[in-house]
């Protein structure tokens, strides 16, 4: 979609009611959703559009608040490409339309009637006015106008404050013409329609694939998202889910790196001074300059980043990315362990370490923290000194099913109402313990009993032979009534699954804890020559205390 099509008829969210009951209500124009005076903000831009005449005018000639304008570059006109330079520009052909809704009138002698919706075309800059208009938008800065995109000092410095654009602005209007509504009958049976609209307009949008939006939903204090025939305030997408629109959004770096890895820019370096601005206090130590280095800038970005937020290690297999990006996997395991992806992240073309979780998904909520502090990062190496527990043990007696079959315990036969549910566990002592310790593989119900899903058992003993002395002998069923707490392992790594071959670290001495919850996750790291790469996390859940008794020694792991 290049050009963008707008409907003076605009649904708006109803508020009344559940979340996921609301409806749309139809307006003949928008309800005025700015404030007529907007309060001056300590900042102000250079320059600002004053939408009554689109004439540019000076930021501190304005005594009153401004709002901002997201927007995909791609869908406000032809953009094409200078084959003398490689530069892409924009053409604006006036084709983005206008809908006005025909109008219901008496007719003589008795009726109605309705005369035709007519529409005009216009601009990018008449589509804009018409906006500002319908929304009670006095001033408003966009780049377009508001960058002088032929001047590399003053476009540079405006790219240094753009967090500093969106984030005293009263509020941003977000426009997503891919947006609108969509009817659906109110109850089963009825005659009575309403209107709602559909996630994937929201989803599959170029505005949610663009890296410069991102920073501007983030930044931004508010947001009005504008589609075809449709309006509402972001904080109402939010509650469905969308946790960019929240306006409490917290910018740790799983959370944003979570969003940013699916997004796109036109120039390579808007992908870096975009996510930049989102952390401002990286964005001060970083130069604006198109014709430094992409790689060399894009590592220092991400040296800055683990450098202030060690959570950047907070990363595990693709959840959500499957849908959002079309994300598939072969079925088949290399020799090696190694997944080959169908499918590769905008960020994958530029290399980066491991640490960085490209070949992985971010933690969307970020909700275990850690205190760790001792590492350092220099170029591409992030060195972590700290306890971890590793095993060399073949594994190789647990990975046929035959031989699972064997030496699993005879499952009880008990005809108490209260042991319907068994555990299946084993006992091991961690490297660095004096105790035995209960680990949990399966639960299963006893009428289930001939069911029992021997691959996976033996794909869990394999993985955690990798970290513990595993000994099939000390398999065993216990009730599910018992009231020892038993922890249980899984591990949620990228790229590759935990195989017969390579030596696999955990590292117990990096806690990500949550509040009020017995689930830990541990960074997974695997040895490659003399360093390591990070693959993911393992997640520990009942049993917080598993390790605390471990004796061992810190070491320092080099991970490229």
């Amino acid at each position: 979609m290049t050009y963008i099509t707008y409907q003076k008829t605009q649904y708006v969210l109803d508020m009344d009611g559940p979340i996921y009951d609301r409806a749309f209500r139809r307006y003949s124009k928008p309800p005025k959703k700015i404030p007529s005076i907007l309060p001056k903000s300590n900042f102000m831009p250079s320059y600002l559009v004053r939408t009554s005449d689109m004439k540019l005018v000076k930021g501190s000639d304005v005594h009153e608040g401004y709002c901002t304008l997201s927007y995909s570059w791609g869908q406000s006109g032809d953009v094409l490409i200078k084959k003398t330079t490689g530069k892409s520009y924009r053409v604006d052909q006036g084709k983005h339309k206008i809908i006005y809704s025909g109008k219901t009138g008496q007719k003589k002698p008795r009726g109605r009637k309705r005369t035709s919706d007519r529409s005009k075309f216009v601009t990018f800059e008449g589509l804009i006015q018409e906006l500002c208009k319908d929304f009670n938008i006095k001033y408003i800065w966009y780049d377009q106008m508001c960058i002088n995109q032929n001047n590399e000092k003053e476009k540079h410095d405006e790219i240094h404050r753009m967090h500093k654009i969106y984030g005293n602005a009263y509020c941003t209007l977000a426009l997503v013409p891919e947006l609108g509504t969509e009817p659906y009958k109110l109850r089963q049976n009825s005659l009575d329609w309403g209107y709602g609209i559909s996630g994937d307009f929201l989803t599959q949008s170029q505005w949610m694939e663009r890296m410069w939006t991102l920073e501007e939903a983030i930044m931004s204090t508010k947001m009005i998202v504008v589609g075809r025939n449709v309006h509402f305030w972001g904080d109402h997408l939010s509650e469905l889910g969308f946790a960019i629109f929240d306006e409490e959004f917290e910018s740790s770096a799983p959370r944003v790196l979570h969003y940013a890895h699916t997004r796109t820019s036109t120039k390579e370096h808007d992908h870096v001074f975009a996510l930049a601005n989102i952390f401002p206090d990286i964005m001060k130590q970083m130069t604006v300059n198109y014709k430094q280095d992409i790689q060399e800038l894009i590592i220092r970005f991400y040296g800055l980043l683990a450098k202030k937020d060690i959570h950047i290690l907070c990363f595990g297999s693709y959840l959500v990315y499957n849908t959002i990006c079309n994300v598939s996997y072969n079925n088949s395991i290399e020799d090696n362990g190694i997944w080959e992806p169908g499918y590769n992240l905008p960020v994958q073309k530029f290399n980066l370490p491991s640490w960085t979780g490209i070949y992985g998904e971010h933690d969307a909520y970020n909700v275990h923290k850690t205190s760790f502090k001792n590492y350092t990062v220099s170029g591409r190496i992030l060195k972590l000194t700290c306890s971890g527990i590793t095993n060399k043990q073949d594994c190789t007696d647990i990975s046929t099913l035959e031989s699972i079959e064997n030496i699993l315990p005879p499952f009880p036969q008990q005809n108490s109402n209260d042991r319907d549910h068994w555990k299946l566990v084993i006992r091991v002592q961690p490297q660095g313990s004096m105790n035995e310790k209960l680990i949990e593989f399966y639960d299963i119900h006893k009428t289930y009993r001939d069911s029992v899903p021997y691959g996976d058992i033996i794909e869990r003993l394999q993985e955690l032979s990798h970290f513990m002395p595993i000994k099939t002998m000390n398999l065993e069923w216990i009730p599910n009534s018992s009231e020892l707490s038993i922890p249980t392992f899984t591990f949620d790594v990228v790229e590759e699954l935990l195989g017969n071959s390579g030596q696999y670290v955990l590292l117990t001495g990096i806690p990500f804890e949550a509040p009020d919850v017995s689930h830990v996750k541990y960074p997974v790291i695997k040895k490659e020559g003399e360093s390591y790469k990070a693959i993911g996390m393992c997640n520990l859940f009942s049993d917080s205390h598993f390790f605390d008794d471990l004796t061992l020694e810190e070491q320092t792991f080099e991970i490229h």
